[in-house]
């Protein structure tokens, strides 16, 4: 009797090696692709053909593309994207903020990479492409992004090997600051806007950036990707470190000149950095470089011990 079970069990398992080696052999056999997936928006994203004419109206998304060797199938990118060097020029779209419908009709795309404020895009193609939409608040949502990338375009292992790259960075960086006491620890603001000072809402991967810099970002109570912050709410923070991406933008000049808004530590002591916004503005895949740059520049002494 216990022959006979070993003997059931055997065969059981090689029967299920079977199984599972046929499964993948067919998973990549012409007419077996298939992934589904949740994205930003909320909408249950399932692809049964993999794409061959895609659109990218979103910087970041198009470097993770480009990142995990995806880039022959993208047709079109706006005009915020930076091609890297050797690869084909694309199609310009428009700008990141107004994508150009028509222009965007020209390609025919079978996919298209969008934002939330893309709305007319959604409306115009909605029907004939399939929209995506990958935002991050935080780098969890990076890695779950380029993850995603990964399936689409079938490039899995060059996903977890950008993802895995991105750790390390982030593990270095926390390894420089993890002596720095909660109490040393500096306030950090990011500031953004035009005309008027905005930071990043309380959600954001601004802040998360921050945080894994070692810094201490503000507690506001508004989330979104910019809020406004009003004066008495940056005094009541009081930030140490400022960082920016437009060292000629009204907001800039209104932090250091204008009386309350120049008032804080920071300003006072020179704390004032600017960064290219290719990095503050982008949850891709140079969040590690960037936090590794901002952390560096709040505790410059701790990179500086070996």
């Amino acid at each position: 009797m216990k022959q006979t079970a070993l003997f059931k069990k055997t065969v059981l398992f090689f029967i299920l090696i079977f199984l599972a080696s046929v499964a993948a052999y067919f998973q990549f056999l012409p007419g077996h692709y298939h992934t589904t997936f949740t994205d930003g928006s909320g909408s249950t994203i399932e692809i049964i053909k993999k794409p061959a004419r895609v659109v990218s109206l979103v910087p970041a998304i198009t470097e993770i593309i480009f990142k995990v060797g995806a880039d022959e199938t993208l047709k079109g990118v706006t005009e915020h994207d930076k091609i890297p060097a050797g690869a084909a020029p694309r199609k310009i779209m428009g700008g990141f903020f107004s994508p150009d419908t028509e222009k965007i009709e020209e390609v025919n795309p079978d996919m298209i990479f969008v934002s939330s404020l893309h709305e007319e895009v959604r409306e115009e193609f909605g029907d004939r492409a399939i929209l995506i939409e990958l935002d991050a608040h935080s780098v969890q949502d990076i890695y779950e992004n380029i993850s995603i990338i990964g399936r689409i375009f079938q490039r899995e292992k060059a996903a977890l090997r950008t993802i895995d790259n991105i750790k390390k960075e982030f593990e270095a960086t926390a390894q420089k600051v993890k002596a720095v006491p909660q109490v040393l620890k500096k306030r950090t603001i990011r500031l953004m806007g035009g005309d008027s000072v905005m930071v990043p809402g309380d959600d954001s991967f601004q802040n998360s950036y921050i945080r894994a810099a070692g810094g201490i970002p503000p507690i506001l109570n508004k989330t979104g990707n910019v809020v406004p912050i009003t004066k008495e709410e940056w005094l009541a923070f009081n930030p140490q470190v400022i960082y920016a991406c437009n060292e000629m933008s009204r907001a800039a000049e209104i932090i250091r000149n204008e009386p309350g808004w120049k008032d804080v530590d920071a300003v006072r002591e020179g704390n004032v950095f600017f960064f290219p916004c290719d990095l503050t503005c982008r949850a891709s895949i140079n969040a590690g470089d960037f936090v590794t740059w901002l952390s560096s520049s709040i505790y410059e002494d701790k990179f500086l011990k070996r």
